[in-house]
């Protein structure tokens, strides 16, 4: 085999080798995008799990004070 084409097939080789890395950053980048997403969805949950919590305090709260008001009246 002449220089020349050795040369070329170090290249190719090492083009085959960048190609293959950026194949494995692209899966992992679709990982960590789908995690993203459910991350971003279990956030929304809690939120709302949040708001529910404050709404069932507060009305406990002031269950508790109108039972207070009419039982020292």
């Amino acid at each position: 085999m002449d220089p020349i084409q050795q040369q070329i097939l170090e290249r190719l080789v090492r083009l085959e080798t960048k190609i293959d890395g950026y194949n494995s950053v692209r899966e992992k980048l679709e990982q960590t995008h789908s995690t993203a997403i459910q991350n971003e969805k279990d956030i929304a949950e809690i939120k709302d799990n949040q708001k529910w919590l404050w709404r069932t305090i507060a009305g406990a709260i002031i269950v508790g004070l109108i039972a207070a008001l009419i039982q020292y009246k």
